[in-house]
């Protein structure tokens, strides 16, 4: 029994070195193979990166012979300049989505024309936060700007994390290169936070400022207005405010402009008002369509604006019985806009004027009403008297044509006194011609009679060219413009007389004009305004449809994949 179990035992003992050599063999053979693949893995890569390299620099060879890539950096600069400012900046909001920037876009499409995108600071020049740019990127933007001057915007005033941090550390150490400025708030917190911002500030380079407050306001009543930049603007020259009583610093401002928005139940104070322009003595244009309450009936002294120029005068700020020129005192103003002026205010407005003569209104060449009530009332000559040197009018057609009938009859009279007209350099007329409706049937009017309206126009122009100061220019504005020039010229052939017509028929370009808008720079922010807002609002309504369906994590890339924004 001894012998067969010593046996057993050195079989035992011989296969268990048997299986200790085979295991080290095997792992040796592992090893081995392990050390080839990784040999042969970097043998790959290597040959994987060379590979790239050669294709890289053949695409760059093959590159360099095509036209574009001969352009000098300095024109393909001038090339990438003109596409950034060709691009509508409203489009902007699409970021949002996934959507580079022009800037961008143009820097990632080969290595040359991200040296020559870097290296072109008016690319990144434009400063919209935080809804285009957060925290991370506006920092890059600032830097690759170089020192140049910006145009900034910020706003709507959002939920974002940081905010006045970022306004405070990142972006009011660049204000000296501040060159244009949109202040964009949707409350009355708002506002009153982001004027406080900029009001202890100096503002060497700022040449142009808006202030908007387009948000949902609950509390009824006036914005409070606020210092601004305190410490000085002196470039600044052109403002553009919402209805809010801002206060510059800088006396050297010539334009000014207030809108309508918020609406009228935030009115503008009228104190608010007289400080505001008391600031301002050396505007050259003055646009006025807010809304001004009339709390106070405290005389002031009128704020002298001798270089005053244009005034543009819309009919809600006269709505509350303001006296404008009790506020301000503009003799040598050469063009008068009122806009959608009641018969009552208008009336004022024409006394005044006609009181004022012979210190004031005597340079006043441009006198355009757009929509306005001329009352029942015929009109007085000794408005005529008081603004000589009329020679631009514009006017909406209605049935009575007051002011073309008190034309009509002082020229009359200056024919059979032999003597010069009223208005004698009166050249150019442009009449709005939506509101004229022509012969109606049933009023007795034959149809091959021209009506009471067109029959007064053709013997103003017969008078004036009886006068020896005939018409230079009749414009017809409006989308019944030329319906209305063929009637009109209808029955001036039938007088045998003649003057030069022109006919528009696009109504809104060109009432707007008329009107004093201008499609400059503000213009501009108000568009890329609206259009965010249009899309924050889409989106506030996509998010409502999709909360039952969505997890509470959500974020923009669902939003992205529903829409089928590509990535």
């Amino acid at each position: 029994m001894s012998i067969v179990i010593s046996s057993i035992d050195q079989d035992a003992m011989s296969l268990q070195y048997f299986n200790a050599g085979t295991q080290d063999d095997t792992a040796h053979e592992l090893s081995h193979l392990a050390a080839r693949i990784n040999a042969l893995q970097s043998v790959h890569d290597d040959m994987a990166l060379d590979l790239k390299n050669l294709k890289a620099t053949a695409a760059r060879i093959q590159n360099s012979r095509t036209s574009v890539s001969r352009l000098p950096p300095d024109v393909l600069s001038l090339i990438f300049e003109e596409c950034h400012q060709s691009n509508p900046q409203w489009t902007g909001v699409l970021c949002l989505l996934g959507q580079l920037p022009t800037e961008v876009r143009l820097s990632h499409v080969s290595s040359q024309w991200r040296d020559v995108a870097l290296a072109t600071p008016s690319l990144w020049s434009s400063i919209r936060f935080p809804f285009e740019q957060r925290e991370d990127s506006l920092i890059h933007y600032l830097e690759r700007s170089r020192g140049g001057l910006l145009d900034v915007y910020l706003g709507p005033w959002a939920k974002y994390p940081n905010l006045e941090r970022v306004l405070t550390t990142v972006l009011i150490p660049h204000l000296g290169r501040f060159q244009q400025l949109v202040l964009e708030a949707v409350s009355r917190e708002t506002l009153t936070t982001l004027l406080s911002v900029f009001q202890d500030q100096y503002a060497p380079a700022l040449r142009r400022l808006r202030v908007m407050c387009r948000g949902t306001i609950v509390t009824p009543g006036p914005l409070t207005g606020a210092p601004i930049f305190s410490k000085g603007a002196p470039l600044l020259s052109d403002v553009r405010l919402d209805n809010v009583a801002v206060i510059l610093p800088s006396p050297v401002v010539t334009t000014l402009s207030f809108s309508a928005y918020p609406g009228p139940q935030f009115p503008m104070t009228r104190e608010g008002f007289y400080r505001t322009l008391s600031a301002c003595p050396s505007l050259s244009t003055l646009h006025l369509r807010g809304f001004i309450e009339l709390a106070s009936q405290t005389p002031v002294f009128p704020v002298h604006l001798f270089q005053l120029r244009e005034l543009v005068v819309n009919g809600r700020v006269l709505a509350n019985g303001l006296r404008l020129f009790d506020i301000i005192s503009a003799p040598n103003l050469e063009v008068l806009v009122l806009e959608d002026v009641k018969a009552h205010p208008l009336t004022w407005i024409h006394r005044y004027i006609a009181c004022a003569y012979p210190h004031a209104f005597q340079s006043l060449h441009t006198l355009r009403y757009i929509r306005c009530e001329f009352g029942g009332a015929d009109m007085d000559v000794h408005f005529l008297r008081a603004t000589p040197a009329v020679s631009d009018l514009v006017l909406s057609v209605d049935r009575y044509m007051r002011l073309i009938r008190l034309l009509t009859n002082s020229d009359k009279q200056a024919a059979v006194c032999g003597c010069s007209p009223m208005w004698p350099n009166l050249r150019t007329i442009t009449l709005h011609t939506q509101g004229y409706t022509g012969n109606v049937v049933g009023t007795g009017v034959p149809l091959n009679e021209p009506s009471p309206t067109m029959a007064l126009i053709q013997e103003f122009v017969a008078c004036r060219n009886i006068l020896g100061k005939p018409i230079s220019v009749l414009r017809f504005k409006g989308h019944n413009a030329s319906p209305f020039n063929n009637e009109f010229l209808w029955g001036l052939n039938q007088m045998k007389q003649y003057v030069a017509t022109e006919v528009i028929p696009c109504p809104m370009p060109a009432m707007l004009a008329d009107g004093g808008y201008v499609a400059d720079w503000s213009a501009t922010v108000d568009a890329y305004s609206a259009q965010l807002r249009q899309f924050l609002s889409q989106l506030s309504v996509i998010r409502q449809q999709m909360v039952p369906v969505l997890p509470p994590n959500f974020n923009i890339q669902h939003l992205r994949r529903r829409l089928g924004v590509p990535a």
